[in-house]
């Protein structure tokens, strides 16, 4: 059993701007946002797209992009504002393009590859990402005597595969748990001897970087875990000054910053973007980890990049960056027993 903490009393910052995300409703309301989205949208067209993978974006990002070229702007905005191509019907897209269901051990426990698991905490992100894996992954239910259960059995699993060292937090994102959840899974995977790195992959410091509150970074430091923390960042207009200051802290407390990114025609596919971006990684103290290829999850074709130009970029970047500045160009393929690189 999971031992329960006191709830704090206070409501944390990065609850207050969760709550202020923005919805289709509020979008459409927006002077700036409407623009984009009612170019390429009709109401009906909206409504479709809300209904099939429900809009999220954060107001505060927005207001930050506001001060950066209409060309950044836009190329960052397309990661989360609808377009109608996600209507379109693609016969290479799939609900469950990574093989994420057939490879679930428990509820929520997904055991792919050799010695690490990763294990879904929790349904909720910050923001909703138009390109988006698991947009149609079937979440388990997450009222708190379900999460616990489900955690049991994940814990049970995990406890018997002596073969495993490392597990993986996902979601949705994990960061959505608060922190006192949080470090009750974190203390009782502790216990678990054979596990020695906990990693956790998150987006909310490049949307909301006061979710890097300092309990959280106690329960991390503290940890006897080796911990790594994936930042999900795909721009470099994404990041800010409170981005930085949050990783200064968490590599202060001894904790890796890797970033892993998504190569996403619109955004970032272009060889000074890739550069910019690891530049600036680099430079907040955060290194960069992979270059995704698109998962072809449903309406997001739009999105997917050549295989024959995402290998010029790479070449491009391999000759105007450092080595420890260039990302892996990878590919997760359902049912194969490592990423394709």
């Amino acid at each position: 059993m999971i031992p329960r903490k006191a709830v704090a009393e206070h409501t944390p910052i990065w609850k207050k701007e969760f709550a202020s995300s923005l919805h289709l409703a509020e979008l459409v309301k927006s002077a700036k946002s409407k623009d984009t989205l009612v170019l390429n949208n009709n109401v009906t067209e909206l409504n479709a797209i809300d209904s099939a993978f429900p809009i999220r974006i954060n107001s505060a990002l927005i207001q930050r992009l506001d001060h950066s070229d209409e060309d950044t702007r836009e190329r960052v905005l397309r990661q989360y504002l609808p377009h109608v191509d996600e209507l379109k019907l693609n016969p290479n897209e799939l609900q469950d393009p990574v093989g994420d269901v057939a490879a679930s051990k428990t509820q929520g426990l997904i055991h792919k590859y050799q010695h690490r698991v990763l294990l879904i905490t929790s349904d909720t992100c910050p923001i909703h990402c138009r390109y988006c894996f698991r947009r149609d992954y079937p979440y388990p239910q997450t009222n708190s005597q379900q999460i616990e259960a489900r955690w049991g059995e994940a814990l049970d699993y995990i406890r018997a595969d002596q073969s495993l060292n490392e597990v993986i937090l996902s979601g949705g994102d994990p960061l959505s748990l608060d922190d006192e959840k949080l470090a009750q899974l974190i203390h009782a995977l502790e216990a678990i001897d054979h596990i020695k790195t906990l990693r956790l992959h998150t987006k909310y410091p490049s949307i909301m970087p006061s979710r890097i509150t300092p309990e959280l970074i106690q329960t991390l430091s503290s940890s006897r875990f080796d911990v790594v923390i994936v930042l999900h960042i795909n721009h470099a207009a994404e990041l800010s000054k409170e981005l930085s200051t949050a990783v200064s802290n968490v590599r202060t407390a001894g904790i890796h910053c890797l970033n892993q990114s998504v190569l996403l025609q619109g955004v970032n596919d272009d060889i000074d973007c890739l550069e910019q971006l690891s530049r600036k990684l680099f430079t907040a103290g955060i290194l960069p980890y992979y270059l995704h290829l698109l998962d072809r999850a449903k309406g997001t074709t739009h999105f997917e990049v050549s295989q024959q130009h995402a290998d010029e970029l790479m070449q491009a970047m391999k000759q105007r960056l450092p080595g420890y500045l260039v990302p892996k160009l990878a590919r997760e393929i359902a049912g194969a027993d490592s990423k394709q690189y």
